[in-house]
Parts: C-alpha cells; sequence; structure tokens
C-alpha cells in the first residue's frame, strides 16, 4: 500500500489523500504555496534572518522572478541578492 496523505500544508488544494509517492510529488511540485515556503527559506538562508512584515515585497518579487523564469535559482537568487534587504543589511559583527 503505497497511499497517504497531506496533512497541514495550510494549502486546502494540497492537502488531502495520494495514491502514491509519484501523486504526492506532483502534487508539491505544482503547488504555488510549495513554492512561497521554498523562496521564503531561500531568503532565510541568504538574509541570515528570519522575514519581516517589510520583506513581502522582496517576497513577491522573488516569487515572480522565480516562476517568470520557469522555476530558475538562477532569477531568485537575483531577485534576492539586488534587493534593498541584501544590499543595505546589517552585519553583526559580534558575530566572527
Amino acid at each position: 500500500d503505497t497511499s497517504g496523505e497531506i496533512r497541514g500544508s495550510g494549502d486546502p488544494a494540497l492537502d488531502g489523500p495520494v495514491e502514491n509517492a509519484i501523486q504526492m510529488i506532483d502534487k508539491l511540485a505544482n503547488s504555488e504555496h510549495v513554492e512561497q515556503v521554498f523562496v521564503r527559506h531561500v531568503f532565510r538562508f541568504w538574509m541570515g534572518r528570519n522575514e519581516t512584515l517589510n520583506d513581502a515585497p522582496i517576497l513577491q518579487a522573488a516569487h515572480k522572478a522565480y516562476r517568470d523564469n520557469d522555476g530558475s535559482m538562477k532569477a531568485l537568487l537575483t531577485s534576492l541578492l539586488t534587493s534593498d534587504s541584501f544590499l543595505y543589511r546589517k552585519v553583526d559583527r559580534a558575530a566572527k
């Protein structure tokens, strides 16, 4: 039995039963919610911090760049690394 269920994703279209791993992968791969979570985690890694409400436009622009370029990681990183949030970030010198 390879069936399962996606629960608690925050996206009603994503939650629900799946017949097998391939169907689960397809649901995840085609979910805009999953893309947004991915973009948010990339933001956190490259910025070295969690996002704030003020970062919403940067996250939206990064997600748009990712989608408009067929899931290009290069486009996503270019959008993030040329944003004001990255260019004008505060560096914690005590952490070194």
